[in-house]
């Protein structure tokens, strides 16, 4: 990968085509340079957020989807929607492996109580708001709670005339902040979804790879109250009738410039070389460890019986998913030298800051201390880590929720940490209602003693001494000890009783009885030192790093974009082709045909009404309207060079009169460290082809609901 060149002893930044996850409103801000590769783009139009084609455009949790009907109709990726059919599941059922579809309305199925889809109304730019009341005399954690209480106040105001849901994001690490409201859709219902052999065609042995043939679609529906007013599930809902939604268009064609309109989670492409070099040599190796134990150990546990197969499906497929993809970050951070470009770049960096006093009384100290801030984290990682592992737990989970929910009630409303407030009770409950779903008590005490040996074996220094009192010792027959006193007849396994304590009074819960509430609140000190430790660091970080950014985007003026930080972003390209190796070139589109030659043993087996669809096709020669006229079969999937990260998943791809032709789903193994740096010569996004999931609906689902609605 080339990330940069050195030329004459300064750094000099490649200029990357089609780089970068734009924010609409800068695309009117665009270089020349920029705007010069989006001929054909009304950029009026595509800067709106709120109107045609963009506001069609919502959010999942941690994915994207678009409405694609007038009636709520919304479309994302299986990946995205195969945890509701968990919750959707009932007894004897196999969702996730048979698929599923609702031939009438009533026949739609809730997704769960914490399903949710946000739909964007507003976004004003608050940074004055922000940071009021922060001065230069203000310590790094009095700064956190004051930008914490600025920000809270804000979203109070935002979301007193009720309906919808505020936020405060921040870009440009931290120099920017903006308020964004949104209707918070609660009653999310299933339409339809593809079985897991469509939907995961080639599950983790295609996954991050090309060539792929994978169904990764699914459809939803959004209701709300008559009044159209975001409201719980209830009989009495109807569907949402939004504002925008997509028309279907011609699937993508090589030469077209097409976009991805989506809400990509997080990107690292600001970060110090630093942070970087921790992400490579420590913290993705062992989440890999941590992933392929829990990988080996589920699969152990599901060996028990279907049930617990059925209730494990969505963790192994997550775990599975992120295991595969740190390994090919692991692999494209070492094939491509990225700590060590990224150093070079510091020290470019630093060296241009020391040849101008201005600079260096600007940039010098600063940059050094947030260097040292990022160095600090360290000293207590194997400790951080593996406790976010350990609560991670269900049962423990509900119980830290549960307490901490309690204590808090003491307190004002605006003084309570964010995600416990007024505002939170509603989606808490919802969470804890549906452990039940996913729960599975040797799956739960595995974990919890796996993840208790590890954090009893650190050094003195990182140990936790609420826990170990707790335990009652360090060796392994005070943990099995332990483990019997969690899971002697735990309350919280109960959804009733689960959700009575969440209005129990902490001094209740604390006298419990019961082991995971016990355990809670003996960890309670040690979560507030957490707490105010994270207060300290946020507060120097949100001090800092502005800083840096500054310096870094005058460093490189060519950094016209921030990164991704869960709010609507564009991005633009083409269907490409690859040369990843020697002698090896990919295409940039697979057919239905390629689905067959693959058919076979699992992750191969395809359903057989698929394999008869595609010999049918093949010997009448008949596809109906959805051949591509250069290919004369039906197209699966495509490769292109549209720049996406995590969270893009269900992001439609639109052409230039914004019309629907697809959706992402996946980046190539050569693109997964795109989230740190991107490659315009290797990375590749890769997208299922409209023209597929219509054929598939009509030809093999026989889902005419669903394309009357699309129009077909």
């Amino acid at each position: 990968m080339l990330l940069a060149v050195i030329l004459g002893g300064a750094w000099v930044a490649p200029a990357h085509a089609f780089e970068g996850m734009y924010p609409p409103a800068e695309l009117l801000s665009l270089p020349p340079a920029g705007a010069q590769k989006l001929v054909g783009i009304d950029l009026h139009v595509w800067s709106d957020p709120l109107g045609d084609p963009l506001g069609a455009i919502v959010q999942l949790q941690g994915c994207s989807a678009s409405f694609v009907s007038a009636d709520g109709l919304i479309v994302t990726n299986h990946h995205c929607a195969v945890g509701y059919l968990t919750e959707a599941r009932r007894d004897g059922e196999n969702l996730v492996g048979d698929g599923f579809y609702a031939p009438t309305l009533a026949d739609e199925r809730s997704a769960g109580p914490s399903a949710r889809v946000w739909v964007t109304r507003s976004l004003v730019d608050v940074t004055a708001q922000v940071v009021a009341g922060v001065t230069a005399t203000t310590t790094d954690t009095d700064r956190a709670l004051k930008v914490e209480a600025n920000q809270k106040k804000l979203i109070a105001a935002c979301e007193k005339p009720g309906g919808v849901r505020c936020r405060v994001v921040s870009t440009y690490e931290g120099r920017v902040y903006t308020l964004i409201t949104q209707d918070e859709l609660r009653d999310l219902r299933l339409v339809y979804v593809p079985p897991d052999a469509v939907g995961n065609y080639g599950d983790e042995v295609d996954n991050w790879h090309w060539p792929r043939h994978t169904g990764d679609f699914a459809f939803l529906r959004a209701y709300a109250t008559p009044e159209g007013k975001p409201a719980d599930y209830s009989d009495k809902n109807v569907p949402f009738h939004p504002a925008h939604h997509l028309v279907v268009g011609v699937g993508p064609a090589a030469g077209d410039l097409i976009a991805v309109a989506g809400y990509p989670g997080t990107t690292g492409r600001w970060r110090t070389a630093g942070e970087v070099a921790e992400e490579a040599g420590y913290t993705l190796p062992l989440a890999k460890q941590e992933m392929d134990w829990a990988l080996d150990m589920w699969a152990t546990v599901g060996r028990s019986g279907a049930d617990a197969r059925a209730r494990l499906a969505v963790s192994v497929t997550g775990y599975g998913n992120y295991s595969t993809k740190y390994a090919g970050m692991l692999e494209g951070y070492e094939r491509s030298h990225v700590v060590d470009a990224l150093r070079e770049r510091e020290a470019a960096l630093d060296a241009w800051i020391a040849a101008d006093p201005a600079r260096t009384a600007r940039y010098t100290q600063p940059i050094a201390e947030l260097r040292r801030k990022i160095a600090d984290k360290t000293t207590t990682r194997d400790r951080d880590r593996t406790y976010t592992y350990l609560v991670r737990s269900d049962l423990l989970g509900a119980a830290r929720t549960i307490y901490k929910w309690s204590r808090m009630q003491a307190l004002p409303d605006e003084k309570r940490e964010p995600g416990f407030q007024a505002r939170d009770r509603a989606p808490l409950l919802a969470k804890l209602s549906e452990i039940d779903q996913h729960y599975v008590p040797a799956a739960e005490e595995r974990w919890l003693k796996h993840f208790l040996t590890e954090l009893s074996a650190l050094p003195d220094g990182q140990r936790i001494p609420e826990l170990e009192t707790w335990i009652g010792g360090r060796d392994e027959a005070a943990i099995d000890k332990a483990i019997n006193r969690l899971f002697d007849g735990p309350l919280l396994a109960n959804k009733d009783q689960r959700l009575a304590a969440f209005s129990q009074p902490s001094t209740t819960l604390a006298a419990s009885t019961d082991g995971f509430l016990s355990l809670a609140a003996a960890l309670a000190p040690f979560d507030e030192r957490q707490r105010r430790d994270d207060l300290a660091r946020t507060g120097a970080f949100e001090r800092l790093r502005p800083i840096y950014a500054e310096a870094l985007a005058a460093f490189e003026p060519e950094r016209t974009y921030p990164d991704a930080n869960g709010t609507l972003r564009l991005s633009f390209g083409h269907l490409t082709t690859q040369d990843p190796r020697d002698a090896v070139h990919y295409g940039d589109q697979t057919t239905v045909v390629g689905v067959a030659q693959k058919a076979g043993a699992w992750p191969y087996n395809a359903p057989q009404p698929l394999l008869d669809a595609i010999a049918a096709g093949e010997k009448s020669g008949d596809w109906g309207k959805y051949a591509d006229p250069v290919l004369k079969t039906v197209p699966v999937n495509f490769l292109a060079d549209l720049d996406i990260t995590g969270g893009n998943s269900g992001s439609p791809t639109l052409n230039a009169k914004g019309e629907w032709t697809g959706m992402v789903f996946d980046s190539n193994w050569e693109g997964v460290i795109s989230g740190t740096v991107y490659d315009p010569v290797q990375a590749r996004s890769i997208g299922v082809d409209v023209r597929y999931i219509l054929w598939y609906l009509g030809a093999v689902a026989h889902a005419d609901r669903v394309m009357k609605e699309l129009g077909q």
